[in-house]
């Protein structure tokens, strides 16, 4: 009896949150929104790019620039780790209460976007030889291919820098301060494209000189605007206990994270290389039509994304204080929201594509052939919302050997399939890519019970 009356405190603790701001939709929408309006930024910023080039006498420099920018691209993903680990080990240690241990995984995330940055910019003339045995290109473009990447490199530890922070304030839900970050960042590399090239009359050097300047000021202005809330922002360096900090446990844990992270971004390559590689055997009009589709694929991430970042932050601090109730309610409710944000996004796509695929092409070829896949493209959002949410989850709970082993067996299927309906043209490659986005969610989901087993306690009844 005594046992008994000693739980139903506990009980009455678990559904508090239900009563709680920090899990209604209006706080949920407000974590989403600053994402959402933040990642639609990124865009123009290439679009930019080209602009400039575009302008210049050859098409060499739009392709270098284009070159240049996608083996910059594949080493910023390959440690897209640093942004989503460090977002689910911060959540949870904010969520129990332990602010010394925040400001270590800063640290520690950091030291590791630094060492792989040094060793990157000393590597990079092999990189770039490397490549060029992979890319054929003209003289000319793969000259200022080498230009561009040359510079871009020295803001690589701004770059990496920068995706630390934003895992890391997303980890405490400062997604308004994110904002700030992606849209000065994002803005300051455009002006300073419009002041190199157009003012300076530089080319494809002063464009990546805009974007590696635009990213140290980024870093440099975070990291000023964090020093100074000290008591919103755990960042106490001077009193980081160097055998704690370097402790064998904590970096075995973020290197397992990179490890898996790392292995679910290589996959995720794979899926958009495979897709166009078989879009490409069917010839030009096919490839260009399916990279179209991945463009628009892009912005309905973007747009996804700001639910799962919400996520991500919610639910790691949920996990950290051990609340199950909470973690489910947050669950159901950012589901709930993204799930709706789809159902918009489909509408939008069927009612808009007169308007959207003549902003896409002019060309009557490939219109006709990208009006041929829409039906597959209004189908995307309320197909894909899930994988998007689940990941979600699964950051903030730092629990990455789900999201690998979920991606490994999303690929297979997906691999299984192009390669099963290899001469069925480009609506069975579709079919394949919406089947792949809803496994994802559906695997990540299945494993949902496991996940709350082995983080937060009790199996969900």
């Amino acid at each position: 009896m005594k046992k008994a009356q000693k739980t139903q405190p506990k009980l009455a603790i678990e559904t508090e949150p239900l009563r709680g701001p920090e899990t209604s939709y209006r706080h949920i929408w407000a974590l989403s929104w600053p994402v959402m309006l933040s990642t639609m930024s990124v865009p123009m910023v290439g679009a930019v790019d080209v602009a400039m080039m575009g302008h210049l006498p050859s098409p060499a420099y739009v392709g270098g620039v284009a070159l240049g920018g996608l083996i910059y691209g594949v080493i910023v993903l390959a440690f897209s780790f640093l942004r989503m680990g460090t977002t689910g080990l911060t959540s949870r240690a904010a969520g129990a209460g332990h602010k010394e241990e925040i400001s270590r995984i800063f640290m520690r995330s950091q030291l590791i976007a630094l060492i792989g940055s040094i060793l990157l910019i000393l590597l990079h003339p092999f990189i770039l030889m490397l490549a060029l045995r992979w890319i054929e290109t003209s003289p000319a473009a793969a000259g200022h291919m080498d230009t561009y990447f040359s510079v871009r490199i020295w803001g690589l530890p701004a770059t990496l820098g920068n995706a630390v922070m934003i895992g890391w304030l997303f980890g405490q839900q400062a997604m308004r301060l994110c904002m700030t970050q992606l849209i000065f960042i994002n803005a300051l590399n455009i002006a300073l494209n419009f002041l190199f090239v157009l003012g300076l009359g530089l080319d494809v050097d002063g464009v990546a000189a805009a974007s590696a300047a635009s990213e140290w000021a980024g870093f440099i202005l975070m990291i000023a605007i964090v020093r100074a809330q000290p008591k919103r922002f755990p960042l106490n360096l001077s009193s980081l206990d160097a055998s704690i900090l370097f402790a064998r446990d904590k970096w075995l844990a973020m290197l397992k994270i990179a490890r898996d992270l790392s292995a679910r971004t290589l996959l995720l390559w794979a899926v958009e290389a495979l897709l166009l590689s078989q879009a490409a055997s069917s010839g030009d009009i096919s490839l260009a039509a399916i990279q179209i589709v991945l463009v628009i694929f892009g912005f309905i991430a973007f747009g996804l994304d700001g639910f799962a970042h919400a996520t991500e932050a919610l639910a790691g601090t949920a996990i950290g204080a051990g609340s199950r109730t909470k973690l489910l309610l947050i669950i159901k409710r950012t589901t709930v929201l993204a799930a709706a944000a789809a159902g918009i996004m489909s509408a939008c796509l069927y009612l808009l594509e007169g308007l959207i695929i003549p902003v896409m092409t002019n060309q009557p070829t490939l219109q006709a052939a990208i009006a041929d896949l829409w039906f597959w493209c209004v189908l995307i959002p309320p197909f894909s919302f899930l994988a998007f949410q689940m990941d979600g989850v699964y950051v903030g709970a730092a629990a990455s050997h789900y999201m690998r082993n979920g991606m490994l067996v999303s690929f297979a299927l997906f691999a299984g399939l192009v390669f099963f309906f290899a001469s069925a043209g480009l609506d069975a490659l579709m079919f394949a890519f919406i089947v792949y986005l809803l496994a994802r969610g559906i695997y990540l989901a299945l494993y949902l019970g496991h996940m709350f087993d082995r983080y937060v306690g009790a199996p969900i009844k």
